[in-house]
Order: C-alpha cells, then structure tokens, then sequence
C-alpha cells in the first residue's frame, strides 16, 4: 500500500493545480518562458510555461505573494528552471 501511495503523491505534483484567480503575468525575453502568479486557498503560487507549453505548477504555502512573484521572475529571467 505504501508504494501505491508514493505513486500517486507522485502523480498529483504533476498535475495542474486549481487557482482561484491568477493576479500577474511574467515574460522572458525571447526565452519562451511566461509564469502566472495566482492564489489558491490561503497560498500563493505559480504556474510555468516553456514555449506556450505548460511546464508546472509551484505552491508556496505559508509564503507572501511578493514570494511568488519573485519566483515567477527568477524564471522568466532563466534563473529558476
């Protein structure tokens, strides 16, 4: 049972994640990458983009929206992969 749960935490971080609404948008310079800054619950997160191509999904739990938006650039800037 233990190995059928690992599984399947595995495949829920892989997964798109429910934003209530998405409050920014960053883009790279000519680097195909955009991320969208948004709130789900009571976190913020981001949602990243590689060529028009949905890449993942990052929450910050218990992390300002500043957080966020931080990491969305570090991104789009090509610091964060």
């Amino acid at each position: 049972m233990a190995i059928w749960y690992l599984n399947m935490l595995q495949e829920n971080e892989s997964r798109m994640k429910v934003f209530q609404y998405m409050n920014h948008q960053f883009w790279g310079d000519n680097n195909g990458r955009k991320a969208d800054v948004g709130r789900t619950g009571n976190s913020w997160g981001v949602r990243f983009y590689k060529d028009n191509m949905w890449v993942k999904d990052e929450v910050y739990k218990n992390k300002s929206e500043s957080y966020a938006e931080d990491a969305a650039e570090n991104y789009v800037l090509g610091i964060k992969d």
